[in-house]
Parts: C-alpha cells; sequence; structure tokens
C-alpha cells in the first residue's frame, strides 16, 4: 500500500486539474444540505477552503439562508479552536482565512464538515499531515462528514491509531 506521503502528493497532482471546481462545489454543498443531520443542526462548523479544496463561500451563504449558526476552525498552538464566524477574519500560518474572537464550546457543535485530501466511501480520511482534526474531533462528539471531489476517493487509506474515522463522505 503506498504510504500517506506518497498519496498526498499523488492527490495533489490529482487536484490541480480539477477545472470545474465552484460548480461542483456548489452541488458538494446542496447534497450536504439534503442530510437529515443538516437539516437538524443548529451549529455546524465547515472550514475556509484552500485552493485545492471544494469553494466554502456557497456553504457559508447557505448556512446563513438556512439560520445556521457558522464555526470555522482557528488554529492556536497547533490545536483547533473554534470560532463562531462573525464577519472578522485574518489569514492563518498555512495562508488560509480564520475567524478573530473567542473560542466557543466544541460540544455546543451539531455538525463538523471535514475537508481532507483523500477519503474512502465509508469515512476514513487523509489530511494534510498535522492530525488537527484528528485530535480535534474526538473532543467535539457532533456528526462528521468529510467531503471531496470524486477524484479525493480512494480505495483504502493507511490508517493509524490516531486517524479518526468520519460518519459520513460526501463528493461531487
Amino acid at each position: 500500500m503506498i504510504d500517506k506521503s506518497e498519496l498526498r502528493a499523488v492527490m495533489r497532482n490529482v487536484l490541480a486539474f480539477v477545472d470545474d471546481r465552484e460548480l461542483r462545489s456548489i452541488d458538494l454543498w446542496s447534497l450536504v444540505a439534503a442530510l437529515p443531520e443538516y437539516a437538524s443542526a443548529t451549529t455546524v462548523m465547515a472550514f475556509a477552503g484552500m485552493p485545492s479544496e471544494p469553494d466554502t463561500d456557497s456553504l457559508f451563504a447557505r448556512l446563513a439562508h438556512d439560520g445556521k449558526v457558522l464555526v470555522l476552525p482557528r488554529l492556536d498552538d497547533d490545536r483547533i479552536v473554534p470560532v463562531v464566524m462573525t464577519g472578522e477574519q485574518t489569514i492563518g500560518r498555512w495562508g488560509i482565512r480564520e475567524p478573530i474572537g473567542p473560542a466557543t464550546d466544541p460540544t455546543t457543535i451539531d455538525l463538523v464538515i471535514v475537508p481532507g485530501v483523500a477519503f474512502t466511501a465509508d469515512g476514513w480520511r487523509l489530511g494534510h499531515g498535522k492530525a488537527y482534526y484528528d485530535r480535534f474531533l474526538p473532543d467535539v462528539g457532533a456528526m462528521t462528514v468529510g467531503v471531496c471531489f470524486t477524484e479525493q476517493l480512494v480505495d483504502e487509506l493507511p490508517v493509524e491509531a490516531h486517524d479518526v474515522r468520519l460518519d459520513r463522505v460526501v463528493t461531487a
């Protein structure tokens, strides 16, 4: 089996050729919004997409339209801190938009939408290699949904003891 660093390199090359990212992102968020867990959620944690990830601006607009509270991650001391999005943002260490404001209680989050580099259909996820989400998700207790483009689905991933399996994966 290919190791994690090799698979990350392969997937980054694959993602460089996704040329309809914005349209497929809108489709992806429609599929997420059709989930019963989305309908019942009051507070949704998402992410600010990097250039290789699904575009999240249309997700943020949908969440606002649907009356959901948007929580975004901020990195503090190499750990994810959930922050309710009030509009104020800064650019974090990895060039990702991060919210400004106080941390919110992670147990108030109903649904977490998780990015990644590669996923299996049964919920295993390969991230960027820092294990931020693997350390964060066990403390939340919310439904977790991995989101990706279909090109990011693989049959299997190398899994380690610290890896957290997601409840569901949605692709477009």
